[in-house]
């Protein structure tokens, strides 16, 4: 047994019991249902976004000096409080209110995750299998994830209910956010933080001012976006549009979680087939594709090719995150992603709420198709200057090789 695997699958069965999540293909319909406007479906979740933009980075900088245990805990348990609380409300204000609460509680979990495996991987001397234990983590979730889709899906048929998709799943996670509690912190010298302003400032430089990490960042932004914003409004697409009902949403979404955590298990194995440049022009060709027929065909047939969408969705998270904590030290690591996660609320929040005007307009399949083109150039650009780093690092390592077969 290798040193560690205790640790890991702590992780794991962390991940499992805090992913029974029913109401993944039903929220946004609870919404809907209850406000009758894909516009104000937007505005709620805008809520959201917001409150991500404003706590991201302190809650970074909580993990970066308290810690990745604390962050997680207190993060499950408030995501956990802030489910419940959209469960039971119907009212727009309600709503916001409660996305709000669930939104603080993400800050924690995505400022704790990450840094947790990748640190804990540090102290284990086994950082380079960072992509196989994060695909296999997330692979986990996803098949717990597909597990409550369908349940969910039955709950909902049967009884017509959306909400108590939301209510058992938020007190699923609260009992699951205690197994927080049984992962060992992993160690990292938090001695020369300095004060939160020097510690911002430092993460700051690591995003920004380091050219690969900054063009990471916008790609897995870009991914991330177009990704977000046709799930918000998926599921109003397949009931609304398509006239699927709450069992048949259910098992797509179930489906679509099995096929993107069987390819999430093997992103390292796919990662080390196409190396670092052709990764990122699989991933950005197949989401591209996938929209254009997605949306051009109006039919319930198309929906076999957001089986691509989802697995590249998946699989972006452990290849991409494993190329940006590879450049980024542990100390800073939680305040990186932290302010990774705030440039992409910013821009998810002017997308979201621009398709949702679009769309109220124009039409759904409209708002989509118009964000898939706009997005093209901005991918293409990302690519072409991520292969000239790829292309000077490489060059760099050679150069270094050679001075040190001089020196032998």
């Amino acid at each position: 047994m290798a040193e560690g695997d205790g640790r890991i699958r702590r992780f794991y069965v962390f991940r499992i019991l805090t992913s029974f999540a029913l109401w993944l293909p039903f929220w946004t319909l609870w919404v809907y249902k209850n406000l009758e406007s894909v516009f104000l479906m937007t505005v709620v979740d805008t809520a959201f976004w917001i409150t991500m933009i404003i706590f991201q980075i302190p809650a970074g900088l909580v993990g970066d000096r308290y810690g990745r245990k604390t962050v997680l805990f207190y993060g499950e348990a408030l995501y956990a409080v802030g489910i419940l609380a959209f469960g039971i409300s119907t009212e727009f204000f309600q709503l916001l209110v409660s996305n709000i609460v669930w939104a603080f509680g993400v800050c924690f979990i995505v400022s704790g995750d990450t840094p947790f495996v990748y640190d804990t991987l540090i102290e284990l001397r086994r950082s380079d299998e960072f992509m196989r234990i994060m695909g296999t983590a997330n692979a986990l979730m996803l098949f717990m994830n597909a597990a409550a889709c369908v349940v969910g899906g039955i709950i909902a048929q049967e009884t017509n209910r959306l909400e108590l998709t939301l209510i058992v799943s938020a007190l699923v996670g609260l009992v699951g956010s205690f197994t927080a509690l049984a992962l060992k912190e992993p160690k990292v010298d938090r001695r020369d933080l300095g004060s939160y302003r020097t510690q911002f400032r430092i993460g700051i430089k690591r995003v920004f001012f380091s050219r690969a990490v900054l063009i990471l960042v916008l790609f897995q932004i870009l991914i991330q976006v177009a990704v977000y914003v046709m799930a918000v409004f998926r599921s109003v697409y397949m009931n609304v549009v398509l006239n699927l009902d709450y069992l048949e949403i259910g098992a797509f979404f179930g489906s679509f979680c099995i096929v993107g955590g069987i390819l999430t298990r093997e992103a390292s194995r796919i990662e080390g087939w196409l190396g670092e440049k052709r990764s990122l022009v699989f991933m950005f060709v197949s989401i591209f594709v996938s929209f254009v027929i997605v949306f051009l065909v109006k039919s319930p047939i198309v929906i076999i090719m957001q089986y691509m969408i989802y697995a590249v969705a998946d699989m972006q998270g452990p290849i991409i995150g494993g190329y940006i904590n590879k450049r980024v030290d542990s100390a800073h690591r939680s305040t990186v992603v932290a302010i990774a996660s705030m440039v992409f609320t910013l821009v998810l929040t002017v997308i979201e709420v621009s398709s949702g005007w679009v769309a109220n307009e124009w039409g759904l399949r409209t708002s989509l198709l118009v964000l898939t083109f706009g997005s093209a150039p901005i991918g293409i650009l990302l690519l072409a200057l991520w292969n000239r780093e790829v292309d000077k690092s490489m060059q760099q390592l050679m150069t270094r090789k050679v001075r040190t077969l001089r020196k032998m």
